[in-house]
């Protein structure tokens, strides 16, 4: 059996762990380079990295691929779906981090760090707008995965009220005080004091939040978006955040990345823009490969893999 990583880790010590779990009788290939990764896959029964379309059509041998992200909006192609080979993705192990940048936005605006920040560069004292405590908020969580629950965690910690919705969870977390189905968003969007996406990007929520939802909102209402982008109607958003509708918005994610240069966010004084950087995290690697080698071990003792992705639901 032959294990094909897309790169190794500048840590030797977590190279090794996957050379442990693979077993002595079995082949692991670090990639140096994307000619290496693309010669190698050839002949490949496992990958940890992504695959491109043209690549999987030439790994005759794949069986298994284990993606290092959450999201599989970018690793999903017709070719994958419609075949047998399994997909597994890192779902469960970005959840802490990326609560962490929803929260670090949605502070940021509320107690006007930006501007404060903005004032620093320019070495001026005092100013800045309203400081708001986000303590007793009610925060609505678009999606109640990995990431929403510690999104509910956090806010519990500041004392919110957390509402949810959700298109396939019922069953309703400890710190949730209401999960509601996902036709239950435009009640959502008119009841929080902030708005927080955590769900998947996919073809049903492509676009969800759309120019009638973000109408619900509250004037005084914050946004945050930590998942994609394309969620998002991103001219809609800018026409509210232009007219004063909503207080401010939090972005880790765009319509188009990189945002494009004349993009009207960029000079946006109620626009805060972090570069798709809610991923990162220094337990990130570990906690990746752990996780992989924990599914190799699964593989060849023929137990299930966990977080197996629904291809056709693309989650």
């Amino acid at each position: 059996m032959k294990i094909l990583v897309q790169r190794p880790n500048s840590d030797e010590e977590l190279n090794q762990i996957i050379r442990d779990a693979a077993g002595e009788e079995n082949s692991v290939v670090f990639a140096t380079s994307q000619e290496e990764y693309v010669r190698e896959a050839a002949d490949a029964e496992i990958l940890f990295g992504s695959c491109s379309e043209e690549l999987f059509k030439q790994m005759p041998n794949l069986k298994w691929i284990q993606s290092s992200s959450a999201g599989m909006d970018s690793t999903l192609h017709p070719a994958l779906i419609n075949s047998d080979v399994i997909l597994t993705n890192a779902a469960g192990l970005y959840g802490s981090h990326v609560a962490d940048q929803g929260f670090a936005l949605l502070l940021a605006l509320a107690r006007g760090i930006d501007q404060f920040t903005r004032n620093q560069d320019q070495r001026k004292w005092g100013g800045g707008g309203p400081m708001i405590e986000i303590g007793g908020f009610t925060i609505g969580i678009v999606g109640m995965g990995g990431i929403g629950q510690h999104m509910a965690r956090r806010a519990k910690g500041f004392e919110m009220y957390v509402i949810s919705v959700d298109a396939y969870r019922t069953d309703k977390p400890d710190v949730v005080d209401e999960l509601m189905p996902i036709d239950q968003l435009p009640d959502l969007m008119s009841r929080a004091d902030v708005v927080m996406i955590a769900c998947p990007l996919t073809d049903e929520t492509r676009g969800l939040i759309n120019a009638e939802n973000l109408a619900l909102m509250k004037p005084t209402a914050y946004f945050i978006n930590v998942a994609r982008g394309p969620i998002v109607d991103e001219p809609a958003l800018i026409e509210v955040l232009r007219a004063g509708k909503i207080a401010a918005a939090g972005l880790d994610v765009t319509e188009i990345e990189p945002l494009p240069q004349d993009s009207p966010l960029w000079d946006m004084k109620n626009v805060i823009l972090t570069p798709h950087a809610a991923g990162g995290s220094q337990h990130r690697p570990r906690r990746t490969i752990e996780f992989f080698c924990d599914n190799i071990r699964r593989y060849r003792s023929g137990e299930p893999l966990k977080n197996v992705v629904r291809k056709t639901l693309g989650f």
